[in-house]
C-alpha cells in the first residue's frame, strides 16, 4: 500500500470526520445543557442544505449564501428552543426526544413540500478544481470544508472559554439551579447555546450538499443517527469528545471501506464500528467512569 494512497485516504477521512463533527458538536453543546437529545438536529442540518442552495441562487455567492443560511438555522434552532423545549422542561425528558423526534419528521416533510420530492443539484463551479499536494488530490470542496471546520472549531473554542456567554453556558451546563442562583440569564445562555449549535450543523448541511453536488429531503436521516452515536461515545456532553468520536468515524469508515472487503454498506460498516466502541468503552472515550 503506497503512502500517498493512504494519504489521500486520510484526508478524505478527515473531510468526513469534519462533516460529521458539524453536526456531533452541536447535538454535544445542547445534551450539554439541557440533557435532551435533540433529534431534530439533523432537520436542522438538512435546512442547512437547502438555505445554503436557496441563497446561493440567489446571490451568486458562496460566502454570503453559508453565512445566511447559518444565521437562518440559528434562529430556527432558537425557536424550537423557545416553543417546543422551554415549556417541556418541567416535564420527564421523555417528552422532549418524542416531540423531537415529531419534530424531526414534520421538517423532512416540510422540505419535501417546499421543495418537492426530488434531489436538487449544489453545483458550485468554483470548487469544482482539482490540485495536487505531496502526492495527494485536494478538491476545493476539501479545503472548504476543512478551513471552514478549524475556523468554526477555534470560533467555538473562544466563545466558550473566552466570553462572559461562553462562562454562563458552561455554568448552566454545570447546574442550571446554582447559575440561576449566581444570577445567570439561564433562558439567554439557552437560546444562544441551541442558535450556535444549529448554525453549525448548516454549515455542516452546505458542506455535504456541495462535496456530494446533491440535496435531498432525508439527508439527514442516517447523519442524525450517527451523531447521537458520536455524542455517547465521545461522551455524553462533551464537546471535545464527540469531536474526536467524529473524526474516528470519518477515518476509520474510509479506509474500511476502501481497503476492506466487507459485504456491508458504507453506514452499515459505520455503525456497527460505533457499537462496537460503546461496547467497550460506555461511558464514552473522554466521558468519565
Amino acid at each position: 500500500m503506497h503512502a500517498a494512497v493512504i494519504s489521500q485516504q486520510l484526508v478524505n477521512g478527515l473531510a468526513l470526520g469534519s462533516i460529521y463533527a458539524m453536526i456531533a458538536v452541536g447535538l454535544a453543546l445542547i445534551y450539554g445543557v439541557l440533557r435532551v437529545l435533540h433529534i431534530a438536529h439533523a432537520g436542522i442540518y438538512t435546512a442547512g442544505a437547502y438555505l445554503g442552495l436557496y441563497f446561493y441562487n440567489l446571490t451568486g455567492n458562496l460566502f454570503v449564501a453559508v453565512l445566511a443560511a447559518m444565521i437562518v438555522a440559528g434562529l430556527i434552532g432558537a425557536l424550537i428552543e423557545r416553543f417546543v423545549y422551554r415549556p417541556m422542561l418541567p416535564k420527564p425528558r421523555i417528552v422532549a426526544l418524542i416531540a423531537s423526534i415529531g419534530l424531526f419528521i414534520c421538517l423532512s416533510d416540510l422540505f419535501r413540500i417546499l421543495a418537492g420530492p426530488h434531489q436538487l443539484a449544489f453545483d458550485v463551479p468554483a470548487l469544482a478544481g482539482r490540485f495536487a499536494v505531496a502526492g495527494v488530490t485536494v478538491t476545493g470542496a476539501d479545503c472548504l470544508i476543512l478551513g471552514g471546520t478549524t475556523a468554526i472549531f477555534i470560533a467555538l473554542w473562544f466563545v466558550i472559554r473566552h466570553t462572559s456567554l461562553g462562562f454562563a453556558i458552561r455554568a448552566v451546563a454545570q447546574d442550571i439551579e446554582t447559575a440561576k442562583v449566581m444570577g445567570i440569564d439561564v433562558d439567554r445562555s439557552v437560546l444562544a447555546v441551541f442558535f450556535i449549535g444549529s448554525a453549525i450543523a448548516a454549515f455542516g448541511g452546505i458542506m455535504v450538499a456541495i462535496l456530494y453536488n446533491a440535496v435531498y429531503t432525508s439527508m439527514g436521516d442516517m447523519v442524525g443517527y450517527k451523531g447521537l452515536a458520536l455524542i455517547v461515545i465521545g461522551g455524553f456532553g462533551s464537546m471535545s469528545g464527540a469531536v474526536l468520536a467524529a473524526f474516528i468515524l470519518g477515518i476509520t469508515e474510509t479506509v474500511l471501506t476502501t481497503y476492506a472487503d466487507i459485504p456491508m454498506s458504507r453506514d452499515g460498516i459505520a455503525m456497527a464500528m460505533l457499537v462496537v466502541l460503546i461496547l467497550l468503552r460506555p461511558q464514552g472515550l473522554l466521558g468519565k467512569s
